[in-house]
């Protein structure tokens, strides 16, 4: 269902053809949490192998096939043969001491940029690779994005490190022949903004013009601290006929709000303006006059609607007549929050209070049925009394040491609050220009636990480091490929280090701003758990910026203006001499008197002497 992994032990799933979920909840320091969650389902086709001779044709297509799936996105999918598509689109980062953990608990998340995921099918590695360029290329295209740099360069297999819970599933190969291949790629830098949102809506049913969807407004969505957008494509099989199978699509848009910042703008514009003295909140209990004031922090009782947040209203619910669609979750504390629904009626609005439900839990469940403009209005008179913030897992850090023109260092930390010991797996893609020194991997462990017990030391890398996979770089081939399967004791610090060499770039592989730095990508971290240790929780961590060896790109101007000055001077000077003729004064005198103007100036002269 399209509602967070934690809210699905409490609400019974239903399949349908589509389904569209909106979840609220306000965080701590007056942020908001909105989670826009669509399914739809295509109708079931033969799952077929298409090679490039045969194509798509309309013998291989059905037209019936696309019904709520988008009729756009299924040839893309069904020519490079892929069975599974997961798309990441992200921009800034997630503050899990404040916000917790990620929604859906980051199964749905991606690191800063772009990401792509894809399950491939194909005879062997070329043919796997072939389509994965045409894949990219296609959804370069699609979104707006610059999908077509994806190249070998930046591509990896992964092998432990996996969104993918079905790769191997034999369900997936139309062919004998064939096997399945999982391939990852990411653009760090890659800037996300509302040219990829429309896109993105236009694979709805709704286009964006009703239901939750219709709350989706990029300059609103995209002005905010944390966001991201995802596709999950995934070819589900019949468990009785296997050779009949449809594709489900799930997407998501998840944003985290300031609200202060958003009242702000919409009621004194985009503008930012000083505060009249009489508005100023000073601290009252230090000195405050007409010259000094020190401000008191943001205020804690609020009223703030959708409206006033995202600038728009629910337009009805998805489909005209269907209550089930259509629904709106909202995560509060009851004791210090009000909520209330505001809709629009012929002679005015109508306004109905939403009560939590009686089993005690936090969360408002609410069906978008009426067609007509829907508003959710919030009052709390505390609005740091929030509905409780789960931990994560594991916390992360990672970051560059000290380093020198052509050397640098990485320190990874990881860190387990809790009480159990977890297992993970540390997925790190580097570029082919920061060459890692594996042998310099050094560890130490820090006990966290009570204060008797608590010590650091080196330990035994077989102790944590239960499973390692290394792939070199190869110089603009393809990237150093990472994955460490760790097991951290429960209330336990781990630092990574190691170190890495940077290499010289060829003048045109430079990018415009240089000087800038290079991003590398994120880390992504999966945490396994279960007897079958499938990913319980994914979270990735901050990008990073390495400054590379970098020429004097003023001289290039340099030695061509230069060139170009001696060669005019020395072109000149040949040039005269070559076109010139040499003759004496006296011959000189005698060819200016025979010319044009002096015979002119010479007969006008003698008139003048007649007159």
């Amino acid at each position: 269902m399209l509602i967070p992994v934690y809210l699905a032990a409490c609400i019974v799933a239903t399949v349908l053809a589509y389904d569209e979920s909106l979840y609220l909840k306000p965080l701590p320091r007056n942020k908001l949490m909105a989670s826009w969650e669509f399914e739809v389902e295509s109708l079931p086709s033969a799952l077929q192998y298409y090679t490039e001779e045969e194509g798509l044709g309309q013998s291989k297509v059905e037209t019936s096939h696309y019904k709520y799936f988008p009729r756009a996105l299924g040839p893309i999918i069904q020519s490079t043969n892929t069975r599974e598509l997961h798309l990441r689109f992200t921009q800034g980062w997630w503050d899990s001491d404040a916000w917790g953990t990620l929604p859906a608990n980051g199964t749905r998340s991606g690191g800063t940029g772009v990401e792509v995921w894809a399950v491939i099918e194909a005879p062997d590695v070329s043919g796997a690779r072939k389509s994965w360029n045409k894949l990219a290329n296609s959804l370069s295209g699609f979104f707006c994005a610059s999908l077509n740099f994806i190249d070998d360069s930046i591509t990896t297999f992964p092998k432990h490190a996996s969104e993918s819970k079905a790769q191997d599933d034999v369900r997936y190969l139309s062919s004998d022949s064939n096997k399945l291949y999982f391939l990852r790629a990411s653009l760090p830098s890659e800037p996300i903004c509302t040219e990829n949102l429309t896109p993105f809506l236009k694979l709805l049913p709704t286009r964006g013009k009703s239901g939750v969807s219709s709350l989706l407004e990029g300059h609103k969505v995209f002005d905010s601290l944390w966001h991201g957008m995802s596709i999950d494509v995934t070819s589900v099989c019949d468990d009785e006929n296997e050779s009949t199978c449809h594709l489900s699509m799930h997407q998501s848009v998840n944003s985290v709000i300031d609200l202060i910042r958003s009242i702000r703008k919409r009621t004194s514009g985009g503008i930012p303006k000083p505060v009249p003295g009489d508005d100023l909140r000073c601290d009252p209990s230090k000195p405050h006059n007409a010259w000094q004031c020190f401000p008191l922090g943001d205020p804690t009782d609020l009223t703030w609607s959708l409206d006033s947040i995202l600038g728009r209203k629910i337009v009805g619910p998805a489909f005209t007549g269907d209550s089930e669609s259509s629904k709106v979750y909202i995560d509060i504390n009851p004791e210090f929050y009000n909520v209330s629904v505001i809709k629009s009626q012929q002679n005015g609005w109508s306004v109905e209070k939403l009560s939590p439900p009686s089993d005690g839990s936090n969360i408002i469940s609410y069906n978008i049925s009426d067609s007509v403009a829907h508003d959710i209005k919030f009052e709390t008179t505390d609005s740091t009394m929030t509905s409780p913030i789960n931990e994560p897992p594991l916390k992360v850090s990672r970051s560059l040491t000290g380093y020198s023109q052509d050397q640098g260092g990485f320190r990874v930390s990881f860190t387990n609050p809790s009480t159990e010991k977890i297992e993970f797996v540390y997925y790190e893609v580097l570029p082919w220009y920061m060459r890692l020194y594996f042998n310099t991997l050094s560890m130490v462990i820090t006990n966290n636990g009570p204060v008797e017990s608590q010590g650091q030391g080196s330990g035994q890398e077989s102790d944590y480091i239960k499973n390692r996979y290394y792939k070199p770089a190869i110089d603009r081939q393809r990237p150093s490929h990472l994955e460490l399967t760790i097991e951290l004791p429960p209330q336990t610090s781990m630092t990574l280090t190691y170190q890495f060499d940077k290499s010289l770039l060829l003048y045109a592989e430079y990018p415009p701003d240089a000087n800038h730095g290079f991003t590398v990508e994120p880390a992504v971290v999966t945490v396994l758990g279960g007897q079958d240790k499938k990913s319980v929780y994914e979270l990735r961590t901050t990008s990073l910026l390495v400054t590379l060896p970098t020429p004097d790109f003023s001289m290039p101007y340099n030695v061509i203006i230069l060139t170009s000055t001696v060669m005019a001077l020395a072109f000149g000077s040949v040039f005269n001499l070559l076109i010139r003729k040499v003759v004496t004064e006296e011959e000189s005198e005698t060819l200016a008197s025979q010319s044009k103007f002096a015979v002119i100036a010479a007969a006008i002269k003698r008139k003048i002497v007649r007159k």
